[in-house]
């Protein structure tokens, strides 16, 4: 079986920042701008998602002698990671190759592929890091398919996008802002297939991201491969997600980055014949603050639709990208 936990703002705990939604509406601004580089991009006021990393790793090291595991669902093989924030999205840095060249990727768990720019492409866009080059790599192949040319992919999106690439396997793992920001990160690389995009349209023109990163349940994905090739334990993987950076947990989930033990996650199943992250959806809850006494708490309020609207052909998935 093939496990997904989606957390979101679960290591409230680990520092306090200011607020920022003012902010945050400001830069996304209800569109994507053209993209800037990522020392332009990112608030130097607000916490950085190497910090946010780090203090997660204290975190857990401080309950690692705790005689309870109870909450614990990995093992030795996971590692943390950090996430950074993009225009609507996250994503998280690749090193891709040898010597390895860095790429920004979405993290989306509603699809299959991960790919980005490589230097054969022609108007890709301006994005945080150069183009990809194979030819830089000396542990780059790329598979030959019909007539001797390389195997192709491509994929289309449902807002419109589309990228076309050729195959290339070389060695993979997400690190930080640099190799020295996450040392033990190349312990997770592994013979990864991806992309190399020679035609990108719409916003793979114009975001943030170099690329893109599947994390959906299938073959072609990091978190199955990890497994496969006996990286990692287990497929699982999570996702916590703030509006300033996030973690990103492969090989497990670690309930100790949460805000308390006592607070338990809820879980959601998978549907089985859904080749997503299918959820069936029971309502849809808005929340509001409202005056009660001399005090202000939070009421859920239903839009009262009918379920099926949610579940019908396809059904829900959880789209992170």
């Amino acid at each position: 079986k093939f496990y997904f936990l989606l957390i979101f703002s679960t290591i409230a705990h680990v520092f306090h920042c200011k607020r920022h939604n003012q902010n945050v509406r400001q830069m996304l601004g209800g569109r994507r701008s053209p993209a800037r580089h990522l020392e332009s991009w990112m608030d130097p006021s607000l916490p950085q998602p190497e910090y946010i990393h780090q203090l997660g790793h204290q975190k857990v090291s401080r309950q690692a002698k705790s005689t309870d595991h109870s909450h614990r669902l990995l093992d030795a093989s996971h590692e943390i990671l950090p996430i950074f924030p993009g225009r609507g999205s996250h994503y998280s840095f690749v090193f891709v190759g040898t010597p390895p060249q860095r790429q920004s990727v979405i993290i989306d768990t509603g699809s299959h592929y991960t790919a980005f720019p490589c230097s054969q492409c022609m108007y890709c866009g301006e994005h945080t890091d150069p183009y990809w080059s194979s030819t830089n790599s000396s542990t780059a192949s790329i598979p030959i398919c019909i007539n001797d040319e390389p195997c192709r992919i491509s994929q289309s999106y449902t807002e419109g996008s589309s990228w076309t690439a050729f195959k290339v396997v070389d060695q993979l793992w997400v690190g930080g802002t640099d190799v020295a920001a996450s040392p033990e990160a190349v312990k997770y690389s592994v013979d990864f297939y991806f992309g190399c995009q020679t035609i990108v349209t719409g916003l793979f023109r114009i975001q943030l991201e170099n690329g893109i990163m599947g994390m959906s349940p299938s073959i072609d994905t990091l978190p199955y491969q990890l497994k496969t090739q006996g990286v990692t334990t287990t497929r699982m993987f999570g996702l916590c997600f703030r509006s300033d950076g996030g973690i990103l947990t492969l090989g497990g989930v670690d309930q100790r980055l949460h805000r308390s033990n006592k607070e338990k996650l809820g879980y959601a199943v998978m549907k089985k014949s859904s080749s997503y992250f299918g959820v069936t959806i029971l309502d849809v809850l808005f929340v509001t603050q409202q005056q009660q006494q001399q005090e202000i708490k939070p009421v859920r309020m239903s839009i009262d639709e009918d379920p099926k609207k949610f579940n019908t052909g396809q059904g829900t998935i959880v789209d992170s990208g």
